[in-house]
């Protein structure tokens, strides 16, 4: 290894972990651990392990101790690299200080104090089977190229369908890439009991957490160009969860290139600005029951794999149904698996028995509904055609659909797009249309029980 001694800026510490790897290649007489094999034995984002390698992201303490031991620096290698490591950070915070001069206590020639650096996101689900491609998707979200704009990700998908946890889930992943802080707030854009939050509300929390000196009383507009001042310069993970709309969401949107952007809504946000988008669709069924699994703890669906696979499809494979089913067999666990997926058997109760403390399959996907009753004369008439198209099987055509609701082929055809715009139908194909098998129930049954 060349020395460690003099090691003070990122590309040297990660070139430094490039020679280990090198190094125990040699000695273990095969090719280098890939990224994709030490993500594997981490846990870790491959795209974040690159970064390390690369000098693009300096690994927090923990994760590089863990990386050096896997790369099979020595006892006295630890020790030094562990001290490189920190000469690094040290040198970081001392360029980005204000007028780029280093930190200290009072007394000393401190500039001032370091920027605010927010972590608000909130806890995440630690496993998410089934989600492996969505999460390779999310690894553009990192710093930009110096010029360009921020990276801007939307995730939409039907209630149930796990939005909020894949991008609390990627956002934990990838949060080494954004040293200088991650934002997060719920807009409770598909909330039952509450309406959306105003983007001045998140602005003015926003700016207290980025160091803002004091509550900011200017007009919306006044405190997106402060929020955008505050970030020039930083690299922030921002994640605004469950937005109504893109009007919502567009203030809430740096200009910096160092800043990206995760947001997560019930419809597609097909106009927010420069947005790449990841539609999201229930899991596929070995996934289902990894996730029922989990929640259900460890062997519980040993003995009963075939009852396992039964409520794994009455859930319709939707990760908040196979929660609440896992949660409930938790609470009971005396039940035998097979007394649950009897209870879902039966469609009339299915939604009722998908309810546990504060999880409710029912309130997921009452968010559609409200959304269309909001949307005037047409989102009406959508709500309500929608028990009467439920009660047809199958696919549905424009035409068929028409037939349903005696209306005219045009009207029809809005009415239709419409509940796919909301995510109470699926549209596969130009003209066809299908309901997933817990949103006809709900449709049959109505948004009320």
């Amino acid at each position: 290894m060349g020395p460690i001694e003099c090691v003070d800026t990122a590309d040297a510490l990660a070139a430094l972990l490039r020679q280990l790897r090198r190094r125990a290649a040699r000695r273990d007489g095969g090719a280098q651990l890939t990224y994709r094999q030490l993500s594997a034995r981490t846990g870790w984002a491959h795209g974040v392990i690159g970064d390390y390698f690369a000098g693009k992201t300096l690994p927090p303490t923990d994760r590089f101790d863990t990386l050096v031991q896997l790369l099979g620096a020595t006892g006295r290698e630890l020790r030094m690299l562990a001290t490189a490591r920190d000469r690094v950070e040290e040198a970081r915070r001392s360029r980005t200080a204000p007028g780029g001069g280093r930190t200290g206590p009072p007394g000393t020639d401190d500039s001032g104090p370091l920027p605010a650096v927010p972590r608000q996101l909130p806890p995440g689900i630690h496993e998410l089977p089934g989600r492996e491609g969505e999460l390779e998707a999310l690894d553009v979200l990192r710093p930009g190229a110096r010029g360009g704009g921020p990276v801007v990700v939307a995730l939409d998908g039907p209630g149930g369908v796990g939005k909020s946890a894949l991008a609390v889930h990627a956002a934990h992943r990838l949060a080494e890439r954004f040293p200088d802080g991650q934002l997060y707030a719920d807009l409770r854009g598909s909330h039952r009991d509450d309406r959306p939050v105003p983007p001045a509300v998140v602005l003015r929390r926003f700016l207290g957490a980025l160091g803002a000196p004091r509550p900011y009383a200017g007009s919306t507009e006044d405190a997106a160009a402060a929020y955008r001042t505050l970030l020039t310069g930083r690299r922030v993970l921002i994640v605004l969860d469950n937005a109504l709309d893109a009007a919502q969401v567009r203030p809430l949107l740096p200009a910096a290139h160092g800043c990206a952007v995760l947001v997560t809504s019930l419809g597609v946000l097909a106009t927010l600005n420069g947005a790449a988008h990841l539609h999201l669709t229930p899991l596929p069924p070995p996934a289902s029951i990894a996730v029922l699994g989990l929640w259900a703890g460890p062997g519980r669906l040993t003995a009963e794999h075939g009852a396992a696979e039964v409520i794994a499809r009455h859930c319709g494979h939707l990760p908040l149904a196979l929660r609440i089913a896992g949660a409930r067999l938790a609470a009971r666990p005396r039940w035998p698996v097979r007394e649950l997926a009897d209870r879902l058997a039966d469609p009339a109760r299915r939604l009722a028995e998908l309810s546990f403390a504060d999880l409710d399959m029912h309130a997921a996907l009452a968010a559609g509904h409200r959304e269309l009753q909001a949307r005037g004369p047409t989102g009406r008439a959508a709500a309500l055609a929608l028990p009467l198209l439920a009660a047809e099987q199958g696919e549905l055509t424009v035409a068929e659909a028409a037939v349903t609701t005696g209306g005219a082929l045009s009207a029809t055809e809005v009415i239709l797009e419409q509940l796919v715009d909301v995510q109470l139908l699926e549209s596969r194909a130009p003209g066809r249309y299908r309901f997933h098998p817990l949103t006809r129930l709900f449709a049959l049954r109505g948004p009320v029980r």
